[in-house]
């Protein structure tokens, strides 16, 4: 079984904000390696649950993965 995950709605709207960004500053094609990036980076995760760091300050079972100038903040479930 191939792993999965899903993403919140505000997620989805902060990826669309970042990517949206990307394209204006740099470039449609930037923008669409960003995209593939993200999607390699939570397949990733989604294989590797405990990925990253605790991040248990902020909230009781968050953790932390880096991307570029980003933090993914996600909960295995």
């Amino acid at each position: 079984m191939t792993p999965k995950f899903r993403l919140t709605e505000p997620a989805i709207q902060d990826i669309e904000q970042i990517v949206d960004y990307i394209a204006r500053q740099s470039g449609l094609d930037i923008a669409d390696r960003f995209l593939s990036k993200i999607d390699a980076k939570f397949a990733k995760i989604a294989q590797f649950p405990n990925l990253g760091r605790q991040r248990d300050e902020i909230l009781p079972g968050l953790r932390s993965l880096p991307m570029d100038n980003y933090l993914i903040l996600y909960m295995p479930i």
